[in-house]
C-alpha cells in the first residue's frame, strides 16, 4: 500500500539486521525523513551509515507496518539521531486483535476484586497457577485446574503475569469464555484483554512478533 500513514514523535520503531531486532523510537519527524534515536539490541548499538537500507516496523496505535528504506544522514539536537527516508510503500501487518500466536508458559493468575471489595482486600484476593495456550492483541487463552470451576464464572477480571526473558508481562483480562479441557482435570478459559493503553498494546505486539520470529526461524533450522 502506499504510504499514507502519519509518524509521530515517540512512536516506537524496530530495525530489522539480519533477524536481530534493534529497538528505537521517534525522536522528530519532517516532511522527508523520520529521526529516530540510535537503535539498540541487549545494550548492542546499531550506527547505521548514510546509504545503508534497513527494513523498519513501525508501530502506531492499534496497527503495525514493515517498510524498507534507507538512511539519509544523521543529526544532534539533545541526542545523536538516524535520519530515515520516509518510505513511499508500506506493509500493514496486522490490525487490533493480531494474529493468534501459540504459546506454552506457566502463568500466575490473580482475582481482579470487584469495585465493592477494593477495600476490603486483606489476603482475599484468590492466586492461581495456570498455563497459556496462545494470545493475540486482542486476549489470549489459558487452562487451568478443574478445581476453579465453582470460582470463576464469565464477566469476571483476571490479572495474568506472564514470564518472558528478562523480565515479565502482567495483563487485565476479562474472562469471556469457560469449556471444558480434553484434560478432564482441567477448563480452558478465554480472556479478551481489557484497559489496555497504547503502550501495553505495542508490548504485548512485540512479543508476538519475537514468538512468530523465534518460530520462522526454528522451522528454517529445521528444514
Amino acid at each position: 500500500m502506499n504510504s499514507n500513514i502519519e509518524f509521530t514523535v515517540n512512536s516506537r520503531i524496530e530495525i530489522d539486521v539480519d533477524n536481530e531486532i534493534y529497538k528505537s523510537n521517534i525522536q522528530d519527524v519532517s516532511e522527508d525523513c523520520i529521526s529516530i534515536s540510535i537503535p539498540v539490541n541487549n545494550h548492542k548499538y546499531m550506527p547505521l551509515s548514510k546509504g545503508e537500507k534497513v527494513h523498519v516496523i513501525y508501530y502506531d496505535g492499534k496497527n503495525v507496518y514493515k517498510f524498507s528504506t534507507v538512511v539519509v544522514g544523521r543529526k544532534i539536537e539533545r541526542i545523536l539521531m538516524i535520519m530515515l527516508k520516509k518510505p513511499e510503500k508500506v506493509q500493514i501487518c496486522q490490525r487490533r486483535n493480531f494474529v493468534r500466536v501459540p504459546l506454552i508458559l506457566d502463568v500466575l493468575c490473580a482475582m481482579f476484586p470487584l469495585e465493592k471489595d477494593l477495600y476490603h482486600l486483606n489476603d482475599q484476593v484468590e492466586v492461581f497457577k495456570a498455563c497459556s495456550v496462545d494470545m493475540s492483541g486482542g486476549g489470549m487463552k489459558i487452562v487451568v485446574d478443574v478445581k476453579m470451576k465453582d470460582k470463576l464464572k464469565r464477566g469476571d477480571i483476571i490479572i495474568v503475569t506472564i514470564p518472558m526473558e528478562n523480565d515479565s508481562l502482567t495483563l487485565k483480562g476479562k474472562l469471556v469464555r469457560i469449556s471444558n479441557n480434553k484434560d478432564e482435570s482441567k477448563l480452558t478459559c478465554g480472556l479478551s484483554f481489557i484497559d489496555m493503553d497504547k503502550n501495553s498494546r505495542e508490548r504485548i505486539i512485540r512479543v508476538l512478533f519475537q514468538i512468530m520470529r523465534q518460530h520462522i526461524n526454528k522451522g528454517a533450522k529445521e528444514d
